[in-house]
């Protein structure tokens, strides 16, 4: 779907899952405390360097200040020389520990995204399908790279850079106070005015980067989409690629659109910032000169109360948005938080049950199920049904009956509303995800192999499979000639999603998988594809040595199947409408001998 209403569609379902909230500064700060804390040393030492460094900037003006008034009217050359090289080694040092401040600041930072990223991958790993099923692949990436990218800046500019600028502000003030309280107050006057404008610009802040965030997640999502094998393949089939280049200039001119209007949020507040900025040096100069003039005060005090206004305004400046910056801040956390709180709809349990010991076999039942995806009607309507252990139990029925449903639910990918899913008379929910994963394996419909080699994929779930072993389930799958025709055998890489073997040699490819991985349960979704008689053969073949001493549930898309099941339940419109063997249904006048003559009767005639 290249035009508005599949993207507003899919949009509208995502917001179910990242909608972005409203700006708590408190609410965000205390998300906070537990990310930075395992970090609070290096953040110690970090805060130690800003402090020495700022006590450094404030020894320079002293320094000449005592030049002017002292050395230079006494004419003490040894004491200038000595100034002099005070006024070197003070700005060098400072900028010496400038270097292990930034240090520090790009360590905790790199350290804090660091965390915040297994953190997002984690909890991403535990959400359900439900959250991938309407949410855009890209709205995730979004999160780990543009977002946090962003996070990474805000810690070291906005955060840090705040702290920093406090401090500076706070003993500059104090040592111009020391020197001189009236000079000291006619350079301040205009301090307290820089906060007014700009106080009520941290929520437009806010606002301006999320938006910004969210166009940004919407052109990632674009390009994952179009630039992608499958994608582009679809793209250069239908000839679309005019209009899928004026999507994304569309979508990049939503990003360079709000991009430009968050940097420039609070610039007219700036600019009065900078004008207010100016009052201080002329009261300075008119005041302090006139003290000269009268007696009063020396030169060289004026020239260092001029040098620390002009290191006083620009932290002062900085501060006076500070509202509006760190707000913006806390937005890129937010989004961040917003996806850690998605909340994971199949929990592991947290005292689990022990499933049955291996070998003694695992049945499955359903008990009064009813199921609805989110923001639909219900699917399944009080299912009730087993299939027992170590028997192959054939889900049959028109599409959309519910088949993939009951095989979502045997495999824990989903948990019924009403109603229970017992795997040896354990309810599923108290299974711990990990040992269920152990003792069973699913073989869906549409075959996922990850760019990488053919070893690789068919060990997936052993990841510590020794070669031999991978090749005798590669064999056992019928993936001898496919093995044996490769020059790097195994270690062939298979392409993005598989994509330089055939539809029949990815079903056989996952097959492997599952033989290697020996599950004691078996879930499979047969695959629809069109395959020539010599790979149905090999599929068949593959599919015995798979279903071997197994609990099988399978949705049955093949005659060889249906024949060879112990029990086949025939679903309609989310119920179990009829159930028996083939011989005891084929009979019946009924949904099955409609569904075998129209589909299955033809595969036999072949």
């Amino acid at each position: 779907m290249g035009g508005g209403f599949g993207g507003m569609w899919t949009q509208q379902r995502s917001l179910r899952y990242l909608e972005d909230g409203q700006p708590d500064a408190r609410r965000t700060l205390r998300r906070l405390r537990p990310v930075l804390r395992p970090h609070l040393r290096p953040i110690g030492i970090g805060v130690l360097l800003v402090c020495v460094g700022v006590v450094l900037g404030l020894v320079p003006p002293l320094l000449i200040r005592a030049a002017i008034d002292q050395a230079i009217p006494l004419h003490r050359l040894n004491e200038l020389l000595w100034l002099a090289f005070g006024m070197l080694l003070f700005p060098a040092a400072s900028a010496v520990v400038g270097v292990g401040q930034n240090y520090l600041s790009t360590v905790v930072a790199q350290r804090i995204i660091h965390d915040l990223r297994q953190s997002l991958y984690r909890h991403g790993q535990r959400l359900g399908l439900d959250f991938f099923t309407w949410t855009r692949p890209g709205e995730i990436h979004a999160r780990f790279i543009s977002d946090l990218g962003a996070v990474q800046q805000a810690l070291a500019q906005s955060l840090i850079g705040t702290f920093v600028n406090v401090l500076t502000v706070l003993l500059t003030l104090g040592t111009m106070l020391i020197l001189n309280w009236r000079l000291a107050l006619i350079a301040a006057i205009s301090l307290p005015a820089f906060a007014i404008p700009v106080l009520h610009f941290g929520k437009r802040r806010y606002e301006a980067t999320q938006e910004t965030q969210t166009a940004l997640a919407d052109l990632t999502s674009l390009l994952e989409e179009t630039l992608s094998l499958s994608g582009v393949t679809v793209v250069k089939s239908y000839g679309r690629e005019d209009a899928e280049a004026e999507r994304f200039g569309k979508a990049s001119e939503r990003v360079r659109d709000t991009s430009i209007r968050q940097s420039l949020v609070g610039q007219w507040v700036m600019l009065v910032v900078q004008v207010l900025s100016a009052v201080g040096p002329a009261a300075l100069y008119g005041y302090g000169g006139y003290l000269v003039v009268q007696g009063q005060v020396a030169l060289g005090t004026i020239v260092a109360f001029a040098t620390y206004l002009a290191r006083l305004y620009g932290p002062a400046s900085s501060l006076a948005s500070v509202n509006t910056t760190v707000l913006g801040a806390l937005a890129l956390f937010d989004r961040v938080f917003h996806f850690l709180d998605v909340p994971v709809s199949v929990p592991d349990p947290r005292s689990p049950l022990p499933l049955p010991p291996r070998g003694s076999g695992l049945g499955v039942a359903f008990r009064g199920v009813h199921f609805t995806y989110p923001q639909g009607a219900e699917i399944l309507h009080g299912i009730t049904c087993e299939a027992p252990a170590g028997q192959l139990t054939a889900l049959v029925g028109p599409s959309g009956a519910g088949k993939t449903t009951i095989l979502s639910l045997a495999s824990r990918f989903y948990d019924p509303e009403e109603g229970e899913v017992e795997i040896s008379g354990v309810p599923l929910r108290r299974v711990a995800n990990a040992e269920l994963r152990q003792r069973s394996a699913v073989v869906t419909q549409e075959v996922f192999l990850f760019h990488a080699t053919l070893r690789e994929n068919i060990a997936y779930g052993q990841a510590d499979a020794q070669t031999e072993a991978v090749e005798r389930a590669a064999r056992q799958a019928q993936l001898g000639d496919l093995l044996d025709s490769l020059p790097e055998g195994l270690e062939t890489v298979v392409g993005e999603r598989g994509y330089r073997l055939s539809g029949g040699e990815k079903q056989r490819v996952a097959i492997a998988r599952a033989i290697l991985h020996d599950p004691e349960l078996l879930l499979l979704d047969e695959a629809t594809s069109s395959l020539d008689s010599q790979a149905e053969a090999l599929i068949q073949q593959a599919l015995s040595e798979l279903f071997s001493a197994r609990t099988v549930i399978a949705i049955a898309h093949r005659l060889s199947t249906i024949l060879q099941a112990d029990q086949i339940l025939v679903v309609d419109e989310g119920r179990i409408v009829a159930s028996g063997t083939h011989q005891e249904l084929v009979v019946q006048d009924g949904l099955y001998r409609k569904l075998y003559e129209t589909q299955f009767a033809a595969a036999k005639a072949r």
